[in-house]
Order: C-alpha cells, then structure tokens, then sequence
C-alpha cells in the first residue's frame, strides 16, 4: 500500500511540476494578438516583444480556425516563421484579415517557441458571429488548447502525409488537449522520417514513402497512437483525482 500511494505522490509532483513551468509563459516573451476594424473587414496582427535584455532566436505558430455552427464544419491556416527579437524589442510577426460579414466563429491562436520547442508565449483571440471579440488571451492558469495539429514538413510526401492525417484527425474529432506536432527530418540518403510529437514526446515515427496508400496507411496508424496518447493522459488525471 505504501509503494502504491508513494509512486502516486511521485507522479502526482511530476505533474505539478510540469504545470508549474507551463505557466511560465508571456513572461520573457510576450505573444500578443492585435486587431483593428479596417473598412469592411478586421485586421489581426500578431506581435513579439522580447523583456530580456538579451537577443533571442525564435519561432512561431499563427493559426486561424473558423468554425461553422450550423454545419459544425472547420478550416483552419496556419502561418509560421522563425525570427530573431534583439533586448526588449517589440516585432510584428504575422497578419491576416477577416470579412465583417464572416457569420463563423472564428479563434486565432499565437503561440512563440525558442530554439528548443519551449513554449514561451501565447496569445487567443476569438470573435463570435458578429466579429466582437469573446474572449482575448489564454490567461497562464493551465487553460488548455483544443485540437492544435502544427506541420513542419519538407517534402510533397510530407505534406501528404500531413493532409491524411489532418484531415482524420478532425474526421474522429479528437480535439487533443495539448497540441500535436508534425515534423519531417532528413535521414540517410534521401530518405526522410516523419515524427510525430506531443509535449516533446515521439508518438510515432517512420520513414517517408512517396506512395499515397502507404502514407494514408501511416495516419491512420498515427491518429490511433494520439487518440491513446490522449486517453492515458485523461486516465492518469482521473486516477490521480481519485486519491
């Protein structure tokens, strides 16, 4: 019985400290999504600004997600883009602009990585049918970010393999409470390996083929290791409540 609850209290402390650096975002860098109404439509402007006194190296995610709620149907573009933010400057990273008449509900999510894939900052903005905004950052108390497939693929295959996937995993409708990263890297040869990653773990992997059957063979085998991924993780937290 000791070992049990023991091992529970380990894991229940690994947790917490994982939150604890979670949190730790828009403190270093802030994300910071801007917006303006520009004649017929609403300007959305993404922004950086380093506190540091340092340079630092960064890249970063800009996604915009329209969501129908008659047909429940969604889209989603994502921009990204590496970039460099000299001691306490403030840099424009990305725009976009939507229509005043859009009737869907539409949610930008900024999101700000260092050259490690640490998450640094993060910013939301959401509008509802009539474009006023609902709801305007994701505030550091753990709030989770709901169904994030991000792409860094490099070749035809890759991006492929990224639709199949994409496309599944709204099809299942997952909605994974941490985002999920689709990344490709050069092997030996000419060959390339996809990698498919959450909160820095490898759910799954393989080498690339150009052959349409065999990447959509490899997704559905892909989305099944996530939805599990996600499963065990609403298990662990539900054990851990239990006690």
């Amino acid at each position: 019985m000791y070992g049990k609850r023991h091992q529970i209290l380990l894991l229940f402390c690994a947790l917490f400290v994982k939150l604890g650096f979670a949190q730790l975002t828009n403190k270093e860098i802030v994300a910071k999504i801007k917006f303006e109404n520009v004649d017929d439509f609403i300007s959305v402007k993404g922004t950086a600004t380093n506190t540091l006194d340092v340079i630092k190296s960064l890249r970063y995610s800009m996604h915009v997600i329209k969501a129908n709620n008659k047909t429940s149907n969604t889209s989603k573009s994502t921009q990204e883009g590496r970039f460099t933010l000299l001691a306490n400057e403030t840099k424009e990273l990305s725009g976009t602009t939507i229509n005043q008449d859009e009737k869907d509900k539409v949610i930008v999510i900024l999101l700000i990585y260092d050259d490690e894939d640490v998450l640094l900052g993060k910013d939301r903005l959401v509008l509802s049918n009539n474009n006023v905004p609902v709801e305007a950052k994701i505030p550091n108390d753990g709030i989770e970010i709901l169904g994030i497939v991000t792409e860094d693929t490099k070749t035809k295959a890759g991006r492929d393999f990224y639709e199949f996937f994409y496309s599944m995993y709204n099809l299942n409708q997952i909605k994974g409470s941490k985002i999920v990263k689709i990344s490709e890297r050069l092997s030996l040869g000419r060959n390339t390996i996809i990698q498919i990653s959450i909160d820095n773990s490898v759910v799954d992997e393989f080498f690339v083929k150009p052959n349409q059957e065999y990447l959509e063979q490899r997704a559905k085998l892909s989305i099944r290791k996530v939805f599990k991924y996600f499963q065990d993780i609403k298990k662990q937290k539900k054990y851990i409540t239990q006690y």
